[in-house]
């Protein structure tokens, strides 16, 4: 993810053009240039098409209902983005606070079961983050006990599997008598949070915006486009290619900001930062839980995206 000063806007519009949305867009614009180009000399020097007489309302109300269109397009795009870093912080928020209350139940001396709920409750993120990437790699969870219904590698779903191994050490602690009746009731909301972060994240991920309605707009806009050099190359002239150029730029990239922010969780430029978030749940809740973690753990849970000064 970039991370951006508002007051750097020379630099952020060059760092924009580096990226890969931006080179896929300028090479859309390298076609559109070629066309719009052949069409104003053509039409200035060779031949006169009929399209050149369209009505100036008739490309306006198209305009504007093209311009409705990629409102409702980029807002879409955008309420999944949010919602997704919504979800990541409820994520952050319930790992601490499950962290805190472990630290608070559990006696002084049991460094094990600390050090269980330190990496059991950091395996979660990276589980979580993995899935969403379609990785069923373990290599960045640490493996806290072996056995047939705590080993991780015995899941497909891997956050379940974490998951799984929170609520039965939870259930042991319970039976054991270390935590009250009051106690386990409110432990197992945060523990039930932890899979109602997944469920809605898979939501997002598995529910993209429909096709034939994300079809029609790619459709409109190469209509939009293909149409609005023979309606103005009579008055601008050779003006037609920069300010289709201009148009071009405005209404394609919109449309593929659209589309890349409405997967969050990918690994894009402008996705959401799942690593530094997930190394950061992990830093927080071995400092609570006083496990000790190597400094070299606590400086990747810094920002780890660009940033634009």
């Amino acid at each position: 993810m970039i991370h951006y000063k508002n007051k750097g806007l020379l630099s952020s519009i060059w760092h924009f053009h580096t990226g890969p949305t931006a080179k896929a867009l300028l090479r859309r614009l390298v076609v559109v240039a070629i066309y719009v180009t052949i069409v104003t000399i053509g039409e200035m020097h060779y031949t006169d098409l009929i399209l050149k007489d369209t009505p100036g309302p008739f490309l306006s109300a198209m305009g504007i209902l093209l311009s409705l269109l990629l409102i409702f397009r980029t807002n879409t795009a955008y309420d999944r983005f949010y919602e997704g870093r919504q979800a990541w912080g409820t994520l952050v928020n319930n790992c601490r606070n499950l962290a805190i209350f472990f630290n608070a139940v559990l006696p002084e001396g049991d460094s094990g079961s600390r050090a269980f709920f330190a990496k059991a409750i950091s395996n979660f993120p990276f589980a979580l983050k993995n899935h969403l990437r379609d990785s069923s790699g373990i290599d960045e969870l640490d493996m806290v006990e072996e056995g047939e219904r705590r080993d991780l590698r015995n899941f497909d779903h891997k956050p379940a599997g974490v998951s799984n191994q929170l609520w039965v050490k939870t259930e042991i602690l319970y039976r054991e008598g270390y935590l009250s009746e009051s106690q386990h009731i409110n432990v197992n909301q945060h523990l039930t949070t932890l899979m109602d972060v997944c469920g809605i994240c898979e939501r997002i991920k598995s529910t993209p915006i429909p096709f034939s309605y994300m079809l029609f707009i790619k459709l409109f806009i190469m209509l939009y486009v293909l149409l609005l050099p023979f309606t103005v190359v009579s008055v601008y002239g050779y003006l037609t290619i920069p300010a289709v150029l201009l148009t071009s730029y405005i209404l394609v990239g919109l449309e593929m900001i659209g589309e890349e922010i409405e997967e969050p969780f990918g690994l894009e430029r402008n996705d959401l930062p799942l690593n530094q978030l997930s190394q950061l749940i992990r830093v927080n809740v071995h400092d609570i839980l006083q496990i000790h973690l190597p400094h070299v753990e606590k400086q990747a849970a810094r920002p780890g995206f660009t940033i634009m000064t």
